[in-house]
């Protein structure tokens, strides 16, 4: 009789800091009935990952799943699977963090579940040749990536049904390759289906080895599923035509395979991802072009021949895709750096996995300070809010937000030990998100901020250290592929009896989406500057189709660093030609230590030119997260003007002040002008696409005061702008 193993792996995650409600939904829908059903099931066995933020919300909200979970372990139905606890990226983290972060879920899994997991969950299998001795030091012995990493590899069809041996430095982990083709059939298509795929592939000897490795999310919380899944119960239909074949298909664990059947070979695999990661990494060009590529093999009818050899980018490109990624990866390795110190000054030598599996167990065995921190760190580790594809990923604020939040706290940490907690400020000139040139990092008890000098002498982050808060944790708004979707898309829902993919999912969460595509040609942040041509109006700035005169936004900024009696002062200073004049725009940012208020005093000289009208206004973005609800609204002296964040656009007169009261930062935020101004006020929304469909998402409230005026040749104009942030 032809046999064939058939091992079924499944990832349960959620983001650090996701909505609760967000959790409650997927306990309910996919994590408490997937585990009912198994329970129903004792001839079924499967490996099981959870991530550690998800593990840290049942323990704290569901902890009976825990105990449900344990039990099935130790009938031997459920094999636990280690990774990284905060579910980072490991390529593009430091090696103690990726250590740290797996000896940390290892040690948990002991506790918890009673089992060693030497199985391994590659968050969104994202492979890079030296990963083998990284995990092979953090005790990993085996792990899934996708078929394709394989096939990017060289190997045919034919060779991808067991697992491979794969070493960096001598140092060996075995690799377990997921089906593509299970991947988009369960739980989509009947189960029949999978029966047959797996007949057809069975052989005499029984040797073959078929690994279905996917979210567990699909079974209940992604669009139409609970019901297809549990109320029209498919999962039941799926588990009782596999046992009903038990005599021919091995119902197995990736372990049972591990120690069970021989490895087939030796094989190094490039840098890679499962296909629609490497797909979404590419710029948009590049990924426009790429789909009609692909759209022309799949025309030729040899798409089985040539798409092995057809690659997108890989995950590193999301963070030149998206300079506001790498900023937060920058800023992560950087606080790692200030956190790792902290063991490095411990009277005792701390390693790693010492680290992560003392902070698994709260803490025991290391000082507060080093436990909090790397817990911060871990956290602000999370991978989801680095990159975007179907999921809203980097979209998503409120993710972002929490990265900030913590990689704040873990560095408020460290600079405590190193520098005290009052009475310092630090400011460094390096190449902080290394593109070559150097910017600005100034840190000081109550706030920290970056300036880029080479773009426009512009803030790209303000930190008030008091709320952990990244004020300009904002994205700007850029073509993607999908967008061309958005435009055709004539918002008709899904029909059918069972639920579609979400990557065939094509449908719009509101009507007239395509009227907010507009496109940023700047990042947004702080102190941008603008010399608006004569025909500028509110809506040609937020559909940024206007005069930037001088194209302040873009030059370089020449820097120098002043040292006051209490504090520092930075000067910026830029030209640009405005028309024939040779203009300059000088700003001046203070800083007193023991102070978050920060004062911005400019300077705009005409240098060299006839008398000319100027228009100018810096700009200035402010990420209020739940811009559209009463807990965080402007306010204009007077009463003129009370009106929500997100909801407000408008033109304001004779302004010399407007506040904001956030409420959900528990941050009140206030800027003032020597000179009355007329004030611009819009959101910043981008349109992105999530697992349910195409929809808007608020990243920023953008405040632009502007003055006119005139200068003759030589002549000079000024406004001190004072900006004051305060805990409420």
């Amino acid at each position: 009789m032809k046999k064939i193993n058939f091992a079924m792996a499944l990832h349960f995650h959620q983001p650090v800091d996701n909505f609760d409600h967000v959790f409650k939904e997927a306990y309910e829908k996919s994590y408490s009935p997937f585990i009912d059903v198994l329970e129903r099931y004792p001839e079924m066995k499967v490996s099981l990952h959870y991530s550690g933020s998800l593990l840290e919300w049942i323990e704290a909200n569901k902890p009976d799943l825990l105990k449900r979970i344990a039990e099935l372990v130790a009938k031997g139905q459920v094999e636990m699977m280690t990774g990284g606890f905060y579910e980072p990226i490991l390529c593009v983290i430091p090696r103690r963090d990726c250590i740290g972060q797996i000896s940390m879920l290892t040690e948990y899994i002991r506790e918890k579940f009673h089992t060693e997991a030497e199985g391994m969950w590659l968050t969104e299998r994202i492979w890079e040749p030296q990963l083998p001795s990284v995990l092979n030091d953090a005790g990993v012995r085996y792990l899934i990536v996708d078929d394709t990493h394989l096939r990017y590899a060289g190997l045919q069809e034919h060779q991808l049904y067991g697992y491979y041996s794969t070493e960096d430095e001598g140092k060996v982990v075995y690799l377990f390759p997921s089906s593509e083709r299970l991947r988009y059939s369960i739980p989509f298509r009947e189960p029949h289906e999978t029966i047959e795929c797996l007949r057809s592939l069975a052989t005499e000897e029984g040797d073959r080895v078929l690994v279905y490795g996917d979210d567990g999310e699909k079974f209940g919380l992604w669009p139409e599923t609970y019901n297809w899944v549990y109320n029209q119960r498919w999962l039941e239909r799926f588990l009782d035509t596999l046992i009903r074949e038990s005599s021919w298909i091995n119902i197995t664990t990736l372990s049972g395979i591990y120690k069970n059947i021989r490895a087939h070979g030796r094989v190094y695999v490039p840098t890679a991802s499962y296909r629609e990661m490497m797909e979404w990494s590419l710029p948009a060009e590049s990924g426009n072009l790429f789909e009609e590529v692909l759209n022309e093999v799949q025309a030729s009818g040899k798409e089985r021949f040539y798409v092995p050899f057809l690659r997108g980018g890989f995950w590193r490109n999301f963070l030149e895709k998206y300079p506001e990624a790498n900023h937060m990866h920058k800023k992560m390795l950087r606080v790692s750096n200030k956190v790792s110190k902290l063991a490095e000054g411990n009277n005792q030598a701390l390693s790693p996995a010492h680290i992560g599996r003392s902070v698994a167990r709260k803490g025991e065995g290391l000082a507060p300070n080093i436990y909090e921190a790397h817990l911060e760190l871990w956290r602000g580790q999370v991978n989801c809010p680095y990159w975007h594809g179907i999921f809203g990923g980097l979209y998503l604020g409120h993710l972002r937000a929490a990265v900030y939040k913590h990689l704040i706290k873990a560095e408020r940490i460290a600079d405590e030990v190193t520098l005290g907690k009052e009475g310092w400020l630090e400011v460094e000139a390096f190449d902080f998100d290394c593109d070559g040139s150097e910017e600005l990092v100034v840190t000081m008890p109550e706030i920290s901020f970056v300036v880029d000098t080479h773009k426009g002498g512009m803030l790209t982050e303000l930190d008030y250290r008091p709320s952990s808060y990244n004020l300009l944790n904002t994205l700007a708004r850029r073509p993607e592929v999908y967008h061309k979707r958005v435009l055709a898309n004539n918002n008709r829902g899904q029909s059918g009896e069972a639920p579609h993919s979400i990557h065939d999912i094509t449908r719009s969460k509101e009507t007239d989406l395509h009227l907010y595509l507009h496109y940023d040609s700047y990042r947004k942040g702080m102190l941008i500057d603008h010399i608006f041509g004569n025909s500028t109006t509110l809506d040609s700035v937020i559909q940024n189709r206007y005069e930037d005169l001088g194209r302040f936004p873009f030059i370089p900024y020449v820097s120098v660093i002043k040292d006051l009696r209490n504090g520092k002062a930075i000067i910026l200073q830029g030209e640009g030609l405005v028309y024939s004049n040779r203009i300059c725009i000088t700003k001046e940012i203070k800083i007193v230590s023991g102070s978050p208020d920060m004062e911005f005093n400019y300077n705009v000289k005409n240098v060299v030119g006839d008398t000319i009208d100027l228009w100018f206004g810096p700009e200035f973005n402010f990420a209020m997260l739940d811009g559209n609800s009463d807990f965080c609204k402007y306010y204009l002296e007077g009463g003129s003007l009370e009106d929500s964040c997100q909801r407000s656009r408008g033109e304001s007169k004779d302004v010399s002040s407007i506040g904001i009261k956030n409420q959900v930062i528990s941050t009140n935020i206030s800027l003032s002008f020597s000179k009355s101004c007329t004030l611009w006020r819009y959101p910043v929304e981008t349109i992105s696409q999530s697992e349910s469909g195409f929809e808007r998402e608020y990243q920023s409230s953008v405040l632009i005061p502007h003055w006119k005026f005139i200068l003759t040749e030589g002549g000079e104009w000024s406004v001190k702008i004072r900006l004051v942030m305060q805990r409420i």
